[in-house]
């Protein structure tokens, strides 16, 4: 029976591709000759150097987690995630792009997080060609699956830990699309299992406790457990009421899954269903374990009927405790099993469903590390999502060729034989109550703007910095005859960060195209207005824009907006009452643009807002903003820069760090949700004796505060 292989098998094979990219030698036997290879492993995994002091992340061992405290834990502070798990609105088929799916069946996207580097892990860095996930609408549970060396550990012979957490830009944006985050839990490792079950006299785990601690401050959901080699009988005993004490003391909502690969007697034997070898795992003895199970991958019709018929036999809810797993890192658009097994067209949905590998979508770009070759990236995760026609209305596989006999990939890059996961899995959204706020900032650019004003050259990447993106990628019709309108993010113009949408069409073929872009749930009661910013390249005459509204009493149909004239130059800000629909609950915004006839068409919508009733309320200014550490190059031309503030849990959607220049115009230098911020490379300008950072604190509905300052010295 053909099995994924193991994570750590995955882990090496990543390892040494990385290493013979970067000109070290690689044996036949997999050994390595690491003579003068750490700098290029590093440039290899990094494209771009780890500035000195640059904070990172790392794994934790038995001796790590014991003795953990946020104070002993290197840069610690700095990968915290404070974002809020974000609820979700009630489902509304009428408004879904398929509307026959059902709500019921979850997903967990596992996925890696650690901006491309085996060694170490950034929140945010100075690169343009990150993987970053823009389809947070179809998962539940989000998880890492790598594994990181233990801190102090050597970059040519690490330790790795059993535990790594998640980053914490990821689980920001995971949190706002309300999808759980969770840690990754990986063994075989260095060392003895034992050590990380060691139980006090009063029946208490220290590690338990510890890993509960660091899911608090870290700011994370809970962990999935991937226990993937066999241990003695006794620590497998000892596991089980080491994860039914973690169990019992977690919070509310936390998550443990577990992975389908060990006996209770401690044998590495994957299972491939839900039966009564693996359900000790979620409850044993009538106590609750973990609350979940991802399924090995080599499940067939018979072993998904036996799954079910476990879980209701057992008296749990299948859809909550089983996913059947998807392996996508190794076989592409092309896995050997199945999906219409677990989800047969025009029925409901048998299991849950586990994803492996959805970064495949980056990381099978060839040209994945070259800022001016990113759109196969964003094509490939469109298909993946929504669908070999890239549209959640249009999904379903449009070629089958069974695998060969061989079991060897049928082309695992042939995106037609994936149906998408939209075809599977009905979008969910968070937009429930106002306000409302996107610039369709992506997580990543090529410069950074503000206030339509492009403010920065350099690129870079913070998945923390995501705004919520459309929920249908792209569901886009056109009207009467010839093409429609297309529409993209785009990274060369934004009103604030490093994109904006666009809608464009060709001259000669534009017809008005309506845009479908968010499922919401948004009561309106009276005061409430629409706020839209936009520039097109026809100043000064009709925009062709309009917002559309489509409200849960009358779901086949949308009342349109007019946004009216463009500005004479520039950005257009547009503000359009909803007085009218005063008592009724908006389930969806859509856009319709109408090019002028024969001529080419260009616009970009940099913001969409939907706002409550009464004047916005710049949030107070920021307190105890302060330079703790400053470290300038030799030359004293560039430095890095460790700041911190005094940290306010509401009324802020954000904090922005600001470089201001000699003119008085701010310079970005990051945007976060909390109390500290690391800045890379802060460039000297001129002769300059200090530098004046400026941190701005920014409401939920976008509104500003006035900026504290500091000061960077260089004398």
């Amino acid at each position: 029976m053909e099995q994924r292989p193991t994570a750590a098998t995955v882990e090496r094979r990543a390892f040494l591709k990385m290493l013979g990219a970067a000109g070290v030698t690689v044996g036949l036997a997999g050994t390595v000759s690491l003579a003068g290879a750490a700098g290029a492993a590093y440039a290899a995994e990094e494209g771009r150097a780890r500035a000195p002091h640059q904070p990172y992340m790392h794994g934790y061992n038995a001796a790590g987690l014991t003795s953990w405290t946020p104070a002993s834990d290197p840069y610690a502070r700095y990968f915290r995630s404070r974002v809020p798990l974000a609820s979700r609105i009630a489902p509304f088929a009428a408004t879904q792009a398929r509307p026959a799916l059902a709500s019921e069946a979850q997903v967990m996207n596992m996925s890696y997080d650690y901006d491309n580097a085996f060694f170490t892990a950034y929140r945010h860095n100075d690169q343009y060609a990150r993987r970053l996930l823009r389809f947070w609408q179809y998962s539940d549970l989000y998880s890492s699956w790598h594994g990181m060396p233990v801190a102090g550990s050597s970059t040519t012979d690490p330790e790795h830990g059993l535990i790594n957490l998640p980053n914490p830009a990821y689980t920001d944006a995971a949190h706002r699309n309300g999808v759980k985050s969770l840690a990754g839990w990986f063994w075989p490792r260095n060392g003895s299992f034992s050590a990380y079950l060691e139980q006090r006299s009063d029946g208490s785990f220290p590690v338990a406790d510890k890993l509960l601690e660091m899911a608090d401050y870290f700011g994370f959901d809970g962990y999935f457990i991937n226990q993937e080699a066999s241990i003695s009988s006794a620590d497998a005993t000892r596991l089980m009421a080491f994860l039914k004490y973690l169990r019992a003391k977690a919070p509310a909502g936390f998550h443990l899954q577990w992975y389908d690969s060990l006996t209770t007697s401690g044998q590495l034997a994957y299972q491939n269903q839900f039966n009564d070898a693996n359900a000790p795992w979620v409850r044993h003895q009538g106590t609750a374990v973990n609350n979940s199970i991802f399924i090995n991958y080599a499940w067939n019709a018979s072993r998904v009927a036996a799954s079910v018929a476990t879980a209701k036999r057992l008296g749990m809810k299948v859809h909550d405790v089983v996913y059947l797993g998807t392996e996508n890192e190794k076989y592409g658009f092309n896995p050997p099993y199945d999906t219409r097994l677990v989800f047969p067209e025009g029925g409901r949905a048998q299991t849950s469903w586990a994803l492996f590998g959805t970064h495949m979508a980056w990381a099978n770009n060839p040209d994945r590390g070259d800022p001016d070759k990113q759109q196969n990236t964003f094509v490939r995760e469109r298909r993946y999502w929504s669908g070999p026609n890239e549209d959640p209305t249009r999904t379903g596989r449009t070629e089958y060729v069974p695998w060969p006999d061989n079991g060897r990939p049928n082309d695992p890059d042939n995106h037609r034989k994936w149906d998408g996961v939209a075809h599977y899995i009905a979008e969910r959204s968070v937009i429930g109550s106002f306000p409302f706020v996107t610039r369709f900032n992506t997580g990543h650019g090529r410069a950074f703007f503000l206030d339509g004003v492009r403010r920065s050259d350099r690129e870079w990447n913070n998945a923390g910095a995501q705004d919520l993106l459309p929920t249908w990628q792209w569901w886009v019709r056109g009207e009467g005859d010839g093409a429609a309108a297309t529409v993209d993010y785009d990274p060369t113009t934004a009103y604030d960060g490093g994109s904006s949408l666009l809608v464009s069409a060709a001259r000669g073929s534009a017809r008005a195209t309506t845009v479908r872009l968010f499922k919401t749930g948004l009561r309106v009661t009276g005061g409430e207005s629409a706020r839209l910013v936009f520039r097109t390249d026809r100043p000064g005459q009709d925009s062709g824009l309009e917002l559309g509204l489509v409200f849960e009493d009358a779901p086949d149909r949308t009342s349109w907006l007019a946004a009216g004239r463009a500005a004479a130059s520039g950005w257009t800000t547009v503000t359009l009452p909803l007085d009218a629909f005063r008592g009724r609950t908006v389930a969806a915004l859509h856009l319709r643009v109408s090019p002028p006839a024969g001529d080419a068409y260009r616009l970009n919508l940099g913001e969409l807002a939907l706002l409550p009733a009464g004047s916005s309320q710049p949030p107070a200014r920021p307190t105890g903003f302060t330079v703790e550490k400053a470290h300038p190059d030799a030359a004293r031309t560039t430095a890095e820069a460790f700041l911190a503030w005094d940290f306010a849990d509401s009324g802020v959607w954000y904090y922005d760090v600001w470089r201001l220049r000699a003119d008085g115009t701010p310079e970005p230098l990051g945007r976060v949700y909390d109390d500290v911020h690391y800045v890379k490379s802060l460039t000297r300008e001129g002769t300059e004796t200090a530098t004046t950072l400026a941190l701005v604190a920014v409401s939920p509905d976008g509104t500003r505060s006035a900026p504290a300052t500091a000061r960077v010295t260089w004398a």
